[in-house]
């Protein structure tokens, strides 16, 4: 090798280009194996979790979705640890000095705390899991992710709503034991109530019997007359249904009732108005 090519490689600026460009490779070979870890650890712990069959699909999938999360933040940490020490930064020194400025990073980072305090309860008081139909501050969906610090959630409409975890006040599971499918049908006036009454337990009781609808839990309940409309007289009917099927129960019950109502020639009666005309005396 030639002496000005060797003296060349040799000097300073270049064997600082050198150490620099060693640690760029470093470190993104440490951000690729990181990468790789979180997807690798992610399938064997969905793995896992399904072969166990000693606790029920949908504990064993909020399991997996937070244990997947703390994983991720641990390999992200450690990652992070690993590059400044790359770079020369003592992780000791910076330790040291988290631990003297703690209480101002704990005022910065209190909602960071509190999404975190908040998700432990939720996993430990089993509040929710995923696959549950839920709904938190008028945003209702299915639960498709919970991790240490936010739950996600798909609305019906395919949006995908994220909520940290803190700023759950208050909740609605409508995923617990059973669902309830509620159902108002509207009667002209001019029908026998109590006729009607009769005719609607009838279809309940062979509805229920027959197994025409799926996830009947128990024969419709006809509650009676729930209001006395501008129109209409409105019956309200409830049935315990199987969770997640009330909205299915609710349609084809109004469908089952339409046709039956239509057979035995009772109305159901259009909004309508009476209009009174004022004769001026002449």
């Amino acid at each position: 090798m030639p002496r000005e090519l060797e003296a060349f490689l040799n000097s300073p600026i270049v064997q600082t280009i050198f150490s620099f460009a060693e640690k760029i490779f470093t470190c993104i070979i440490s951000v690729v194996v990181c990468i790789i870890l979180v997807k690798v650890t992610a399938a064997v712990i969905d793995k896992a979790f399904n072969a166990s069959q000693k606790i029920s699909e949908r504990k064993r999938k909020t399991l997996a979705s937070v244990t997947k999360s703390v994983v991720k933040y641990l390999l992200y940490f450690f990652t992070v640890c690993h590059i400044l020490t790359v770079f020369g930064v003592d992780i000791t020194s910076i330790i040291a000095v988290a631990s003297v400025g703690s209480v101002a990073i704990g005022f910065g980072a209190q909602n960071l705390v509190q999404d975190i305090i908040s998700g432990i309860f939720i996993l430990m008081e089993d509040q929710y899991g995923v696959g549950d139909v839920i709904d938190i501050s008028g945003l209702s969906g299915s639960v498709e992710h919970i991790g240490i610090r936010t739950t996600i959630l798909r609305s019906i409409d395919g949006n995908v709503h994220i909520i940290p975890n803190g700023q759950i006040k208050a909740m609605t599971n409508m995923s617990k034991g059973f669902n309830r499918a509620v159902v108002n049908v509207g009667i002209a006036y001019e029908e026998d109530i109590d006729h009607v009454l009769d005719i609607l337990k009838d279809e309940m009781q062979k509805i229920y019997d027959n197994k025409e609808i799926k996830g009947l839990m128990a024969v419709p309940v006809v509650l009676g007359v729930n209001n006395l409309g501008d129109s209409a007289v409105e019956i309200g009917i409830s049935a315990d249904s199987q969770v997640g099927e009330n909205w299915q129960i609710e349609r084809e019950l109004r469908r089952l009732i339409k046709n039956r109502l239509d057979k035995e020639n009772i109305n159901i009666p259009y909004p309508q108005s009476v209009v009174h005309i004022r004769k001026e005396e002449e």
